[in-house]
């Protein structure tokens, strides 16, 4: 049962400070499951995170589901599951009330306020990826630079990103052995 707790806990003050979508949530969970609790190694941080982009659903729930079934089964899943959206959905409800009463003007000003901290979550999301594909070596940087390029500039990648991945995982099966 203390599992659990430490689950809700954890996943709770990611939900709470979490601003800006499942990427920006990323080094969040990170410092929750691999610095802070230890519940999973940098790898195995990675392998959650490639999980969770590849499965239906938004990272970060799927990340927590993820992380509370590794940690307590299926009720530490849903325990953290629920802990992450509750708080954001509490403040939500919260939020919208006081905008609903202030000046299109304070609204426009409070969601320009949330843009520089939304940025720099999602700057933090790409370094740890980017960190991890630097230790494979030089032909894992190749690999994620030329996947950034290609998702910038081509338009198959762009209509049809399923085949970049399927060629991706090849070529890093194949190349990085």
């Amino acid at each position: 049962m203390t599992k659990i707790l430490e689950l809700v806990w954890a996943f709770l003050q990611v939900g709470i400070t979490a601003f800006g979508g499942g990427l920006s949530t990323l080094p969040l969970i990170e410092y929750q499951l691999v610095i802070k609790n230890g519940w999973m190694t940098g790898d195995g941080f990675n392998q959650l995170v490639a999980i969770s982009q590849v499965t239906p659903g938004p990272i970060a729930i799927n990340a927590a589901t993820f992380a509370g079934y590794q940690q307590a089964g299926f009720w530490g899943s849903l325990a953290a599951t629920l802990a992450l959206v509750s708080a954001p959905v509490a403040a939500l409800c919260v939020i919208l009330a006081v905008l609903k009463r202030v000046s299109p003007d304070g609204s426009k000003k409070f969601k320009a306020m949330l843009r520089p901290v939304v940025a720099g979550l999602l700057t933090l999301s790409v370094v740890s990826p980017f960190m991890a594909t630097l230790e494979n070596g030089w032909k894992a940087a190749v690999l994620f630079c030329a996947g950034v390029l290609l998702i910038k500039y081509c338009k198959f990648v762009k209509d049809y990103p399923s085949v970049m991945l399927l060629c991706f995982g090849v070529f890093g099966a194949v190349f990085l052995q």
